[in-house]
C-alpha cells in the first residue's frame, strides 16, 4: 500500500486547475484490488471520508481549483447553443481533466480493480455523472446519483436521458448499477427551515417548487426503469434536504453498487 499521496493541484488546459485528494483504507486489498471511487467537490470528499477505516475502497476527490467554477465544469452544453465565455455548460471540458485525473491516479500504486469503477456525485455533481453516463457509457462500472440538479436548462438532462436511452441500452449501459437518491424536503419546507422568518421561507419553498427535484428523480428513474437488465436503487431519503441529503447517499450507494457486483 503506497504512503497517502500529498493532495495536488493538476493544470487544466485553459490556465485553471483542479484540485486532487486521495483517500485509501489501511488495511490489505482485496485480491481483485481495491475498487475506486471519484468524487467531485471537496466537502463530499472530506464526508466520504471522515473514517478512512469505513472506506470499501480508494477514494479519490476532484474539484474545480476555484470552487464557484463548477457552476461552469459541471454543466452540460444544452443541444445546438454554445455557452460564451464565463457561462455554464462546459461539462466536455472537465470529462477532460477528470480523464488526465484518473491517468495520474492509476501511477500512484494501488492496487486497483479495473471492473469496480464507481462515479460519486451530489447535486450538480451528480448533473455531470448523468453527462458522463449519457456520453461515455463504459467510463464508469456504476453511478451514485445524489440529489441530481435535474432543474438545469429547464430539464435539460431529463429529455437527453430521454433521447439516448435506446443507444445507452445498445452501448452496455444495462451492466451498470445507478443508485439514486433525492431528499424527502427538496421540493418543499423541512426542519432545517424552521429557523428562517417567514419571508425567506416563502422564498424557498417557491425556488424548490420550480426546481422539481423529487419530480424530477421520479422522472430520471422511470427512465432508467425502461434500460432492461439495469441494477436501479432509487429512493426518497426521509428527513433529509439538499444540504444533508448526499450522506446518506455517498457512502451507502458505494457500498451498494460493490454488493451487487459480488452477489
Amino acid at each position: 500500500m503506497p504512503a497517502a499521496p500529498t493532495p495536488f493541484m493538476l493544470p487544466l488546459a485553459d490556465g485553471r486547475a483542479c484540485a486532487v485528494r486521495i483517500a485509501a483504507p489501511s488495511r490489505p486489498p482485496p485480491a481483485a484490488g481495491w475498487s475506486c471511487a471519484y468524487v467531485l467537490d471537496a466537502h463530499q470528499f472530506d464526508m466520504m471520508c471522515a473514517d478512512p477505516s469505513g472506506l470499501p475502497g480508494v477514494l479519490v476527490g476532484v474539484a474545480p481549483g476555484a470552487p464557484a467554477d463548477r457552476v461552469w465544469d459541471y454543466t452540460p452544453r444544452r443541444r445546438g447553443r454554445t455557452p460564451p465565455p464565463g457561462v455554464a455548460g462546459h461539462a466536455a471540458h472537465w470529462w477532460r481533466a477528470l480523464e488526465r485525473v484518473r491517468g495520474r491516479v492509476a501511477q500512484e500504486g494501488y492496487r486497483l480493480d479495473d471492473r469496480r469503477r464507481v462515479f460519486c456525485g451530489h447535486s450538480l455533481g451528480a448533473l455531470f455523472g448523468l453527462y458522463a453516463m449519457t456520453h461515455r457509457p463504459d467510463a464508469f462500472d456504476g453511478y451514485v446519483l445524489s440529489s441530481p440538479s435535474v432543474w438545469w436548462g429547464d430539464r435539460h438532462v431529463v429529455r437527453l436521458l430521454r433521447r439516448r436511452r435506446d443507444w445507452l441500452c445498445a452501448s452496455g449501459v444495462p451492466a451498470l448499477g445507478v443508485f439514486l437518491t433525492v431528499g424527502e424536503h427538496e421540493q418543499g419546507l423541512g426542519p432545517d427551515d424552521a429557523d428562517a422568518d417567514p419571508e425567506e421561507q416563502v422564498r424557498r419553498l417557491a425556488m424548490r417548487r420550480a426546481r422539481g427535484m423529487v419530480d424530477g428523480a421520479r422522472d430520471l428513474a422511470a427512465e432508467f426503469a425502461r434500460c432492461p437488465g439495469l441494477r436501479l436503487h432509487s429512493a426518497l431519503l426521509p428527513g433529509r434536504g439538499h444540504r444533508t441529503a448526499s450522506r446518506d447517499a455517498l457512502l451507502p450507494g458505494w457500498r451498494w453498487l460493490l454488493a451487487g457486483q459480488h452477489g
